[in-house]
């Protein structure tokens, strides 16, 4: 079978498109999936480049995002010819004293084509537990472009900010990047619990904040200016600062974001695309009594209850741009230019 992988860390240049041996026979609960589409996170990128606390078996296969065609089941759970979506990690989902637990939170949980092998081949094997059936209104592609983004961003609104549909949520909330997977999956929850004016989104780039602006949310274009325009946003009748910030910038904007929360306010981070060093006034910290919360995608339980909620809600993951699967290298070199706006998604022919 073909898979987009790599034989070393390096460049884009490193990915190749190479036959490897067939997936064995299916254990039982086991389901064979025929590949449909996968879409990039930027996570991928990482791990093109090569990432210090992961020991790679090469060749080794990229991507956590999966949609795909049931061939065969060793689950009735499953039947040949279902569309599914598959969680975009591994885990026992116990603890190491046996206990069940969050499957993000077990010291054995890998993410798809990082930490274990990925999901970019034409043929998948993987457990029943981890496979769901796609929401019926979404194409390949939008379902592709839904896993790991609205995973990790059903975790960080649900649980880390403690959001709740048709919630009553007086105060100011702000998500940085706008043309990003997850930030626009933060935006679409966030409209979908029935919150509009009080959220704010970031971006260098106008025409990516024009879509948002259009939906009735405050943009702000990044610039010299920015944290005194979003400072005077927030304060409006109430002279007061953001609730809610959503960021996976990292050090670029962090000590503009500690500054900008109210007291108790809470700053809720996915990754660290601008750089990993956060420098911090304690005193902001303590005095202010701020929480800052880390959030790593989600477990088994938030991905059934975020596809639950995009089939009700009919939400749909915004596409960026679609590659050919057997010719990847474009796909990645638009993600490294971070020029997308939505999901970039490999489909093959």
């Amino acid at each position: 079978m073909k898979a987009i992988l790599i034989q070393k860390t390096g460049s884009v240049d490193n990915i190749e498109v190479s036959d490897l041996p067939q997936p064995g026979k299916l254990k039982s609960g086991e389901v064979r999936l025929k590949f449909l589409a996968g879409s990039l996170n930027h996570l991928d990128l990482w791990v093109l480049k090569g990432l210090p606390r992961v020991t790679y078996q090469f060749p080794h296969i990229l991507g956590a995002d999966l949609c795909a065609e049931v061939l065969e089941s060793k689950s009735k759970k499953f039947k040949r010819g279902q569309r599914v979506v598959l969680y975009p990690a591994k885990s026992q989902g116990k603890e190491l004293n046996g206990k069940p637990a969050p499957e993000n939170l077990c010291s054995d949980f890998h993410i798809r084509g990082e930490n274990t092998s990925g999901v970019f081949a034409e043929e998948t094997i993987a457990h029943k537990k981890f496979i769901f059936l796609a929401p019926k209104h979404l194409s390949n592609a939008e379902a592709a472009a839904m896993p790991l983004v609205y995973l990790t961003a059903w975790q960080m609104v649900y649980e880390k900010a403690g959001l709740r549909p048709k919630q009553k949520f007086d105060g100011k909330i702000l998500v940085h990047g706008a043309g990003s997977g997850v930030s626009q999956a933060i935006l679409n929850l966030l409209l979908s619990f029935g919150l509009k004016k009080q959220i704010a989104i970031t971006s260098r780039d106008l025409n990516k904040l024009s879509f948002w602006q259009k939906k009735g949310i405050q943009t702000f274009q990044f610039g010299s200016q920015t944290s005194d325009e979003i400072k005077n946003w927030a304060a409006g009748k109430t002279n007061e600062k953001v609730s809610i910030i959503f960021d996976h910038l990292g050090e670029k904007f962090f000590e503009m974001n500690i500054r900008l929360l109210k007291t108790g306010g809470k700053f809720i981070t996915c990754g660290a695309t601008t750089g990993f060093e956060g420098k911090i006034d304690l005193r902001h910290l303590y005095f202010r009594q701020l929480q800052l919360l880390g959030s790593t995608m989600g477990s088994l339980a938030h991905f059934k209850e975020m596809i639950s909620w995009i089939t009700k809600s009919k939400i749909t993951p915004k596409i960026a741009a679609e590659f050919d699967f057997y010719h990847p290298k474009a796909g990645f070199a638009l993600m490294e230019a971070a020029e997308q706006d939505g999901k970039i998604v490999f489909l093959r022919p």
